[in-house]
């Protein structure tokens, strides 16, 4: 029985007999290097200088408080994934149909996009308050923001790969009779995914950031929410058992558009 093709992205002349673990190694071990050589830098860096827990813990300390109560972390971070997940795939969406709507039709751009560029022309933070009391302090004020702040990032960059296609080629479907919708679906679309992925991997950013620091604002539960109480009672070892939970949740969520773009944008 034939060995299993290795994914395109593995290196010329990796070994076929390879398992799983090893293609995951081979196709990651970059970034995993990155992350074992910054871990020992940071244990190094603490014990040379010699610095208290709370200027800055080692990574040990922080593993070891984030498996005394790892029901809590789970729950804190469910919340914060819920509302980034939730407001991201909402403002994806509403930024992709918004930009096919002002492909189609460029008056409705000049009617709404001001609007939206006003909007996001103040960071989302200062909104935060506000979304808090017209929202209340659970998830839908996060949601809300999140969706906003995403909604504008795929925006931006959905029109500008639906308009990045060659109007030559735009021409020539038009002489063979394609109608506008034909267009869009045959060639402005894949010509845009590019564009499209790169507004989303952004956006991720800019969404957990955003649940984070407005759960620090006002929240009932939350990975920000941990922080904030972390902070108020001097236990700053379970603030970045809190911080490092939400960089691990970004970079997964990362990882998973990167590699959906990859797939669906494979050129």
């Amino acid at each position: 029985m034939s060995a299993r093709p290795l994914p395109r992205s593995l290196p010329e002349g990796a070994p076929n007999g390879i398992g799983r673990v090893g293609r995951l190694l081979l196709l990651y071990w970059p970034p995993i290097l990155a992350a074992v050589l910054l871990i020992a830098v940071w244990e190094l860096a603490v014990w040379w200088f010699q610095l208290p827990n709370f200027v800055l813990p080692t990574p040990r300390e922080i593993i070891l408080v984030s498996l005394e109560d790892p029901r809590t972390l789970l729950q804190d971070t469910a919340t914060t994934v819920g509302e980034a997940v939730s407001g991201y795939i909402a403002g994806s969406l509403f930024g992709l149909l918004l930009a096919i709507l002002f492909v189609t039709w460029p008056s409705v751009e000049r009617c709404l996009l001001p609007f939206y560029v006003t909007i996001n022309s103040v960071p989302m933070i200062a909104y935060g308050p506000l979304a808090i009391i017209w929202f209340g302090v659970g998830p839908a004020s996060k949601v809300v923001l999140i969706f906003l702040a995403v909604s504008y990032t795929v925006l931006i960059n959905a029109v500008a790969g639906l308009r990045s296609c060659d109007p030559v080629a735009i021409d020539l479907l038009r002489s063979f009779g394609a109608s506008n919708r034909t267009i869009l679906v045959k060639l402005r679309m894949p010509a845009s995914l590019p564009w499209i992925f790169s507004g989303l991997r952004v956006a991720v950013v800019h969404a957990m950031i955003l649940a984070v620091v407005l759960e620090m604002l006002g929240a009932n539960s939350g990975l920000g929410w941990s922080i904030y109480k972390a902070t108020q009672m001097m236990s700053f070892v379970e603030a970045w058992v809190a911080v490092g939970a939400s960089v691990v949740v970004s970079l997964i969520i990362y990882t998973i558009v990167t590699r959906i773009g990859k797939r669906v944008a494979w050129w």
